[in-house]
């Protein structure tokens, strides 16, 4: 009897031991939880008001009519976007935007790729290298855009003298249609080769050494291993790579600024030029935010591909 009465004793000193316990073990996820969030405020809270309102601020303005004088403002709906969608200037600028895309990305990925496994071979003066081909990518656009423009002169540039002495008479690189985008196209790559140059110098740092080890022992040679070890270990960083060329080349705006101006006849007017114009030259600031609005669900989607396709690579390897 006094065995049971001991027994229920217990139990019940035991009952409120364990709700402190449950009590002391929500309190600790609880700070596990909050602590995180309480040092990422200052960041989302700059996130905020630097992205995520200016984001919301152009998206209510592209269903608005507002001439940026004037404090009053319209609500149109869609009347925004369709103006784009009947606007030559507008068609022309997407597809001068998609040809300048694959006119640099490619190229720009594939340079920076060679001359990474270039550099990555030699056996000295591989920083000289790395900073010579950088110092494009910290240069200023502005200063190169000039300098460019420059070398464009159809008359006295040195581009045209340098194909002058090797018997190929240039072309007007700025002034012809067929070519301005073109020339554009090469400021780009130059440009951009380096940084991805970089990159793919830290992913091939990143491969581990006894793969290609075990490749070679397996009667495989260079071409082999460059193809069943270096690019499948290097699609992270060639998904990156990609990503951000694509974005990148999509926002491109100081060189057609400073080089061309969208001319001539409108051949070299992108999507980020043509925001330009329909937001400080003729003041229509919906159908600037309209086409912003639009820019940002092509490259939203291009990357979600470009997500899906890596993630089925991933898997099919």
């Amino acid at each position: 009897m006094l065995n049971r009465l001991n027994g229920k004793r217990s139990e019940a000193e035991s009952v409120p031991g364990e709700r402190g316990k449950s009590r002391t073990r929500r309190r600790g996820k609880l700070n596990k939880l909050w602590l995180p969030l309480a040092f990422l405020l200052p960041a989302l809270g700059l996130y905020a008001v630097f992205f995520v309102y200016p984001f919301l601020f152009s998206l209510s303005l592209s269903f608005q009519r507002w001439n940026l004088i004037s404090p009053d403002k319209e609500f149109v709906g869609l009347a925004n976007y369709a103006h784009l969608m009947h606007d030559e200037v507008f068609w022309i600028s997407l597809r001068n935007s998609a040809l300048y895309v694959l006119m640099t990305v490619p190229l720009a990925v594939g340079i920076g790729l060679v001359m990474a496994l270039l550099v990555e071979s030699l056996w000295k003066g591989k920083r000289l290298y790395r900073l010579v081909f950088f110092l494009p990518v910290v240069s200023s656009i502005g200063v190169i855009s000039i300098v460019w423009g420059l070398m464009y002169n159809p008359q006295d540039g040195a581009v045209n003298k340098l194909l002058a002495f090797f018997g190929i008479q240039g072309p007007n690189w700025i002034n012809d249609p067929a070519m301005a985008l073109w020339a554009l196209a090469i400021v780009g790559i130059w440009k951009g080769f380096g940084y991805n140059m970089v990159l793919y110098i830290s992913g091939l740092k990143s491969i581990d050494r006894s793969l290609y080890e075990a490749a070679a022992i397996d009667g495989a040679g260079r071409r082999s291993q460059f193809r069943h070890v270096t690019l499948p270990l290097l699609s992270p960083v060639t998904f990156f790579i990609l990503v951000m060329s694509i974005i990148s080349s999509f926002q491109v705006f100081a060189t057609i600024q400073i080089i061309t101006r969208g001319g001539p006849n409108n051949s070299t007017n992108v999507l980020v030029y043509q925001i330009y114009q329909e937001a400080f030259q003729f003041f229509n600031i919906g159908a600037a935010a309209a086409s912003s609005t639009l820019l940002l669900l092509i490259v939203g989607t291009l990357t979600v591909v470009q997500l899906r396709l890596s993630h089925k690579m991933v898997h099919y390897q």
